[in-house]
């Protein structure tokens, strides 16, 4: 389980995150609810462990690895799709070759010959998303992996969303259809 008591964190003078208790079972699938502005995205960067909170404490996070953060606006190494991907397969220990299938099970398989850099909104979120399955992360933390996402790009993300093993964080301000268990609000 994951267990955050008394979480501030603060940007100068400017209280970004405020959260006094947060509890994640194993393989829970939760989402945070809040207003755009209220610190979603940064509760996601403490879960994943690249921000220290200011004050409070995060225990029973996986080991360094075995935590994938899909950022709103995915950053993408030079290449292309298939590349980016690929390169996820590589560290994981994993064939690169399996890149193609994963873009494939997003609805991206199209896509895999072309420069990441230039992937359209909706088009970037299912490469990153396939990206960061191809670690296999015990917790997946996702910011707002709907927007930007067509009727049929969202029904892909969730199915393959609901058929993941893992636990699953999705942070938006609207989380009607998320394959969620349980919200938590925040702001």
């Amino acid at each position: 389980m994951i267990t955050a008591r008394g979480i501030v964190v603060r940007f100068n003078d400017v209280e970004a995150v405020r959260m006094e208790s947060l509890d994640i079972e194993r393989g829970e699938r939760l989402g945070v609810r809040g207003a755009n502005g209220c610190g979603k995205s940064t509760l996601l960067r403490v879960l994943a462990g690249l921000l220290q909170p200011t004050e409070g404490t995060v225990t029973g996070l996986p080991k360094p690895g075995r935590v994938v953060l899909v950022h709103q606006r995915p950053y993408f190494f030079r290449g292309t799709a298939r590349e980016n991907v690929a390169y996820a397969l590589k560290v994981a220990g994993r064939p690169a070759t399996d890149a193609d299938a994963l873009l494939m099970r997003l609805g991206a398989g199209g896509l895999a010959d072309r420069a990441a850099k230039v992937l359209s909104g909706g088009e970037s979120r299912r490469v990153a998303i396939a990206r960061a399955l191809a670690v296999k992360p015990e917790l997946l933390l996702l910011d707002e992996p709907f927007a930007a996402l067509d009727d049929e790009g969202a029904a892909t993300v969730r199915g393959i969303l609901e058929a993941f093993d893992g636990t699953i964080v999705i942070a938006a301000p609207h989380l009607d259809g998320a394959p969620v268990t349980r919200v938590v609000e925040i702001g």
